[in-house]
Parts: structure tokens; C-alpha cells; sequence
């Protein structure tokens, strides 16, 4: 019986883990440089099919972005992926990198409306775009997804910095698993070979 209870208990512990290590999320994020358009996907290692396969209100991609006057400006959010009646839409906040002495400054993209769209088919092993943005800061740097193991922003305990996708059929768990993208520049590398700073 004590040999039970330990059996049960060990699969209890473990259970979260296993389920972690079966559903796995990685992020991208491009730049289209003729449309000066940033664009963020997914690639999910398992398929989750409608009418469950919500995306949370409670994930969030971290993306750092140049320290400049007046902070770097998002414009022309899209959401990219057509669901009819109701298509999962996004919004972003804003951090100043300032306030913490932090030499770059942060967005957090999340669902606006996670669990009441409608959903959508996630298919396996294949990038996802979900949103694009652009900016009227012009080009003044490379943005990058947020590294959740060397970011100095980990160090602002205060701060829920780090990345979160939270897919209803895997549960309430977070199952993001990395990055795919390292430094996304806005210069073409034969514009910046000549010296080209600015759109």
C-alpha cells in the first residue's frame, strides 16, 4: 500500500514535467525589409485542433528594443491569422529600460482576447505568424526576443519579463521552449555594408 501511495504521489510531482517536456512552443520573430514589417510566429511540436486550441490571455512575448528618446513606437499591430467570427487579437505595454539602469527597453505583446476568440487550427512542426508591427522610429537598432536565461531584466524580480504560451489543451502550463531567431537587424546587410543607417 505504502508502495502505492509513493507510486501515486511520484506521478503527481512528475506529471507537470512530463507534460511540459511533450508540448513544446519555440518563437521567431523576422523583419520584412521591403515592408519594414516585424513579424512573430510559432512552431509548436504537437497539433492542437479547434474548438479548443485557445491561446491564453496569460502568454506574452518579450521583445527588447533600442533606448531612445520618447521610447521606441509601435505602429500597425496586426493580428495575422484570419478566424472567423472573432480573430485572437493583441496588445502590447511598454518598459522603460531607464527606470531599472538597464541599457535596453522591453515590449509585452499579449492576447487581448485569449479563450473567447475564435479558435484556430495549431498545426505541428510549421511557423505560425500571429502578429506584425512596425514602427515610426525608423531603423535605430536590432530588436530581439527576450532571452530568459542572460537578460539583465531577470534580475527585476518585480517584473514578469519572461516568455508564456499557454495553449488550453496542454493546460494551465507554460510550454515555451525557445528561441529561434537571434538579432533581428532592420538594415539589409549590403545597406549596412555601405554604410546605410536609416530607412
Amino acid at each position: 500500500m505504502k508502495f502505492l501511495m509513493r507510486s501515486i504521489l511520484l506521478a503527481l510531482i512528475c506529471l507537470p514535467f512530463w507534460m511540459q517536456a511533450q508540448h513544446g512552443v519555440s518563437y521567431r520573430l523576422e523583419y520584412d525589409f521591403g515592408t519594414q514589417t516585424y513579424t512573430f510566429s510559432i512552431n509548436s511540436n504537437i497539433q492542437y485542433n479547434p474548438p479548443t486550441s485557445w491561446i491564453l490571455n496569460s502568454s506574452q512575448v518579450t521583445i527588447v528594443v533600442p533606448q531612445i528618446p520618447g521610447g521606441w513606437q509601435v505602429t500597425n499591430l496586426q493580428a495575422l491569422v484570419p478566424s472567423a467570427p472573432v480573430q485572437l487579437g493583441w496588445t502590447f505595454s511598454y518598459l522603460n529600460g531607464m527606470t531599472y539602469s538597464l541599457p535596453n527597453d522591453y515590449l509585452f505583446f499579449t492576447p487581448s482576447n485569449g479563450g473567447t476568440y475564435t479558435p484556430f487550427l495549431i498545426p505541428a512542426m510549421t511557423w505560425m505568424p500571429l502578429f506584425s508591427f512596425q514602427t515610426s522610429s525608423g531603423c535605430v537598432g536590432d530588436l530581439w526576443l527576450y532571452d530568459i536565461d542572460t537578460d539583465p531584466l531577470n534580475q527585476i524580480v518585480n517584473i514578469n519579463a519572461g516568455h508564456n504560451i499557454v495553449i488550453f489543451p496542454a493546460g494551465q502550463m507554460n510550454i515555451y521552449s525557445g528561441n529561434d531567431t537571434g538579432n533581428v537587424p532592420c538594415v539589409a546587410p549590403c545597406a549596412a555594408d555601405a554604410g546605410t543607417l536609416s530607412y
